[in-house]
């Protein structure tokens, strides 16, 4: 049993989660080897990226096996803190690191058009019809937040608190349900479907919403939803697992708002940056075209309107004549 939570023992307890640290050292490692195999190439990895892979990965090790890790097991309301690094913080710095560019730009190819290669093969599970469906923005948005209901408006939760695989499983799905619907809105890796950005902003407008409902059914439930769990604990503080509870979910609610908040604000930069790059690609074109002696696309598109505007007259014309003639 953990000791009262006091903010020195939130910030500095550890209690390594061998599995979770494990594959955090991990990858990590290839992470770190991929950056260096690239400058030895000559190829410059944005330092931006590098750092927020890193503070994603510390996010995970703080929710898992630092004093969130550690309080996550005996009370609700830091297992939806850890809930929330785990599923809303830190997939937005694992995504912002592009580790699947980075994995790409490191696997060798084929040596030949006949041999795909590691990087052919993991092109093409990119571009698979599974990735295809799970990277579609409801579906996303369906494994995002309605296994939110999934697991805690069911007896899933209680069953899976009551042993440490289960809380692993738990953590692993928030990671990775995180991942998936941050690289759909704001992910900077290669994806099969490109979502328009008004698609993006609605879809988190209803992410926003969902989890906004989520946290309000939670807040007003007078039952627990752990089987019993936490009451058996029998944690000399916090005694009222209930309160706990209901204080769960209105950590649930304000903290989940905010990363949508900000990824919100991320794909409006991102919408400007891409109109602005379109309009230079424009521009360069059509400053070409007149280099070369070629009708660009806007000439080519006036020169559309000119002509319907002349068709318009003659047809125009012919109607006034047939009228005078019957007259």
């Amino acid at each position: 049993m953990a000791a009262t939570p006091t903010l020195s023992r939130i910030l500095f307890a550890y209690e390594a989660d061998g599995i979770i640290l494990g594959g955090l050292l991990l990858v990590t490692a290839l992470y770190i080897r991929g950056v260096v195999n690239l400058s030895r190439r000559g190829v410059k990895w944005p330092v931006g990226r590098t750092i927020s892979f890193a503070l994603g990965i510390s996010a995970i090790d703080y929710a898992t096996s630092g004093g969130l890790g550690v309080y996550s097991h005996f009370a609700f309301s830091w297992h939806m803190v850890a809930h929330m690094v785990l599923g809303m913080i830190a997939p937005i710095g694992i995504i912002l690191g592009a580790p699947l560019t980075l994995l790409l730009r490191n696997l060798p190819s084929g040596r030949d058009s006949e041999e795909r290669g590691l990087r052919g093969f993991m092109v093409a599970i990119l571009h698979s019809r599974y990735f295809s469906i799970i990277t579609h923005p409801v579906v996303a948005l369906a494994i995002f937040d309605g296994s939110l209901f999934l697991l805690y408006m069911t007896p899933l939760f209680g069953n899976l608190m009551t042993g440490h695989l289960g809380h692993v499983v738990m953590d692993i799905h928030f990671i990775l349900a995180g991942a998936l619907f941050f690289h759909v809105i704001v992910g900077i890796d290669p994806n099969p479907r490109k979502v328009p950005h008004l698609v993006r902003i609605i879809i988190l407008f209803a992410a926003m919403s969902i989890h906004a409902f989520f946290s309000l059914a939670l807040i007003s439930m007078n039952t627990l939803l752990d089987n019993g769990y936490f009451a058996a604990l029998q944690r000399p503080w916090w005694s009222d697992v209930l309160a706990d509870q209901k204080l769960g979910g209105s950590i649930g609610w304000a903290m989940g708002e905010i990363p949508i908040l900000i990824a919100l604000v991320a794909t409006f930069i991102q919408w400007v940056r891409a109109d602005a790059r379109e309009e230079k690609r424009i521009e360069r074109k059509s400053q070409l075209d007149h280099e070369a002696g070629r009708e660009d696309e806007l000439d080519s598109y006036n020169r559309y309107l000119e002509e319907l505007a002349l068709n318009d007259l003659l047809s125009k014309d012919r109607l006034d004549k047939k009228r005078n003639r019957r007259e």
